[in-house]
């Protein structure tokens, strides 16, 4: 499918016209792999197929996934309104030229029984392990460990959970 028709595709799966139910379904014949029991909201985009979603998931409105490289999210996982996944990144590069214009992919993997607030941005090569909050508005930047509280910017873990 050539980009501009994935793109109109996104809006059309991203409407508020269109019920989650309905969505679901569309996506998984379209080739999404989505397992049975997610639910995606109104008003996100997915601008790539390289997205696993495990059972159980929950996506709040406004979500944005860059679709560059992969993004894996495990079983049971909540993510709140506007949060964003991205997996494209460049170079500094030299003084003359910061931002290199090659784009370097890198993965983001979100693990099982993950909540994720409102707002958060994860940014590439991000691996969000097993059972983590991220707190609203959070910049994720680097690998978390399991079972923790993580806010702020960068986004660092206040708490164990237990």
């Amino acid at each position: 499918m050539g980009d501009y028709a994935f793109r109109v595709l996104n809006s059309v799966l991203g409407s508020e016209m269109l019920p989650a139910s309905i969505r679901m379904k569309l996506m998984r014949r379209l080739g999404f792999n989505i397992a049975d029991g997610s639910c995606i909201w109104a008003g996100a985009s997915i601008r790539s197929k390289k997205i696993d979603i495990g059972a159980g998931v929950f996506i709040n409105i406004g979500f944005y996934f860059d679709g560059y490289d992969r993004l894996e999210i495990g079983d049971n996982v909540r993510i709140g309104q506007f949060v964003r996944v991205i997996t494209a990144t460049h170079d500094i590069g030299p003084s003359e030229q910061r931002g290199l214009i090659e784009v370097l992919g890198k993965p983001v993997r979100i693990e099982a029984g993950c909540w994720i607030g409102s707002g958060v941005s994860i940014l590439p090569g991000v691996t969000i392990e097993r059972g983590c909050v991220i707190a609203a508005n959070a910049v994720v930047m680097e690998k978390t460990e399991s079972d923790g509280l993580y806010a702020g910017n960068p986004a660092r873990r206040v708490r164990e959970l237990h």
